[in-house]
């Protein structure tokens, strides 16, 4: 560019003698096309590079010889999307923990690596688009001040091999939870324990979309899992033994259940409630304290091959004004294989409900629906039982050895 300056002022001072100097034409074009080469080679050349500064590692011991003597100094001071390495030992936070830009956090393990917290509120809290990378570290809230373990209230996380327990309630009507993700969240969380906390294990809410997958949620007060709002995603080979409810679908939220094992939970495998749906497809929901899989309020789930076997009491109920589609499920040594109440008016079709202490179907109140096709073989009393104002359709379905009577039609 420099000489294309120099060229041009030349120009300015040459031409003026140039009647004078008289060049000759290929002298002209000579420097027209020197010009013009100029003028190309500035207009095409590369642009200058641009820096991105590389993400910064840094490492945390707890008696404070790391990078920074503290984890909240170090959270606040390493750059975006920066690693912090944390060795084994309990780091005790002063307050919550607020992480507001994309950062990795990595343990040595579970069981080595722990971040506690008396506080109130939480024990870490994100609010950032992320990504939030968290690995092989366990949070606990200890104490008595109301709070949930991790929070989460938007963008992308990925929680690999971490343990959450400790979430506090205090007050009745307010949720807590081992680890709370609203927003729109999105991402993994997989191969993760969450245990004991009041009253959630994973709490989704919002219009969040995680995927959660060979978690573990033990003896949380309330759900494994809870969804509400109008979150979904889906939540794939889980185990929820030992809670109130395995999993729980609330409000407008419509996940997809697959492969999760719902057991020996107090009151139920899995819970649709509100105006809930989705889909659950080969759970299996077992040794469950009152029902396998619970359906109410206007929700419209459609359950498909799901095995619910040994409830107490059923291993599919329908209640209130449910519906939905359940097909190719097994019931199996329950209460009653399918129990229909109230004004429910679900789609039975072709499920196998073998072995249960009283009925294999049950329709009672003034429910309905269709049932077509079902198998219902060697239950304690009636195949399909009718009674009350119930009103279903009935095609088609294979009902005998059952002790008293194939269908008893009370109407």
């Amino acid at each position: 560019m420099t000489e294309l300056k120099s060229l041009l002022a030349c120009l300015c001072i040459v031409l003026p003698f140039l009647s004078a100097c008289a060049p000759s034409q290929a002298e002209l074009d000579s420097i027209a096309t020197r010009v013009a080469a100029e003028i190309f080679a500035t207009q095409t050349a590369a642009p200058p590079p641009t820096f991105t500064p590389t993400p910064v590692v840094i490492r945390l011991e707890t008696d404070g010889s790391g990078a920074y003597a503290t984890l909240e100094e170090a959270v606040q001071k390493v750059l975006e999307g920066g690693t912090i390495l944390l060795g084994p030992g309990i780091y005790r936070l002063a307050q919550p923990l607020e992480v507001q830009k994309p950062l990795r956090l990595i343990g040595a393990g579970k069981e080595q690596t722990i971040i506690v917290s008396e506080a109130e509120g939480h024990v870490v809290r994100f609010s950032d688009h992320g990504p939030f990378t968290v690995e092989d570290i366990a949070f606990h809230h200890e104490g008595t001040a109301m709070a949930s373990v991790v929070v989460v209230t938007g963008g992308e996380i990925a929680f690999a091999r971490c343990r959450f327990t400790g979430a506090i309630q205090t007050e009745e009507e307010q949720t807590t939870a081992g680890l709370w993700l609203d927003g729109d969240t999105n991402g993994v969380v997989r191969d993760c324990a969450v245990e004991d906390n009041q009253t959630v294990g994973i709490y989704v809410g919002g219009q969040a979309q995680p995927t959660l997958e060979w978690n573990l949620c033990l003896n949380n007060t309330g759900a494994g899992i809870a969804y509400r709002g109008r979150s979904g995603g889906a939540a794939t080979r889980n185990e929820c033994t030992g809670n109130r409810v395995g999993i729980s679908v609330d409000e407008q939220a419509k996940p997809a259940l697959e492969w999760n094992l719902c057991a020996d939970n107090s009151e139920a495998g899995i819970v649709y409630s509100g105006d809930s749906g989705g889909t659950a497809r080969q759970n299996e929901c077992l040794w469950n304290g009152v029902h396998g899989i619970v359906i109410g309020g206007r929700s419209e789930p459609t359950l498909e091959s799901n095995i619910c076997m040994n409830n107490k009491e059923a291993g599919i109920v329908y209640s209130d004004t449910a519906g939905g589609l359940a097909q190719h499920n097994g019931c199996i040594e329950n209460g009653n294989g399918i129990y229909v109440s109230n004004e429910a008016q679900p789609k039975l079709e072709k499920n196998m409900c073998w072995g249960n202490l009283d009925s294999g179907i049950a329709y009672v109140d003034g429910s309905g629906g269709l049932a077509y096709r079902n198998e219902c073989v060697s239950n304690r009393r009636y195949g399909i039982w009718v009674t009350g104002t119930a009103k279903p359709i009935l095609e088609s379905n294979d009902c005998y050895e059952n002790g008293e009577e194939d269908i008893f039609d009370e109407r």
